[in-house]
């Protein structure tokens, strides 16, 4: 299984938004997400719906490197990073890696999406149709 995450952000400080996608060994959607703020939620569907191993790929190495080395307990994102750690602690196998931006446009647009929901987090269990191209350019 591939797990696709992807943030977005309108302003600094602004609204921020989080996509991803779960795909098979052949690129096949298995299901997704958009949610106006917040992390680890990718891996929460992994986890339910029984995914045990994992490719995690983030197009941003700042990100890959809080989730493979860690965070300062006084880092302000130290507690979204340890709820993230608590999922990878668990009895799977799951490999953070870095991709170029290019590699995760499915993510990106599912990411920019979620600024289109209220507030809270929106299970996708079918591409949306704006994606549907992404689905097999992205694999």
């Amino acid at each position: 299984m591939k797990l696709n995450t992807d943030g977005a952000s309108r302003g600094n400080p602004g609204l921020a938004t989080v996509g991803g996608v779960v795909r098979d060994g052949q690129g096949r959607w298995c299901g997704g997400f958009a949610l106006n703020i917040g992390v680890c939620y990718g891996l929460y569907i992994a986890w339910e719906r029984r995914f045990r191993r994992v490719e995690l790929e983030v197009d941003s190495e700042l990100v890959v490197g809080f989730l493979t080395r860690g965070i300062s307990d006084t880092h302000p994102l130290s507690f979204l990073v340890r709820l993230c750690h608590g999922f990878l602690s668990r009895d799977w196998l799951v490999h953070v890696t870095h991709v170029y931006r290019e590699a995760n446009r499915l993510a990106d647009g599912l990411a920019n999406y979620a600024f289109s929901f209220p507030l809270w987090f929106h299970l996708l269990d079918v591409a949306p149709p704006f994606v549907a191209s992404f689905v097999e350019d992205d694999d």
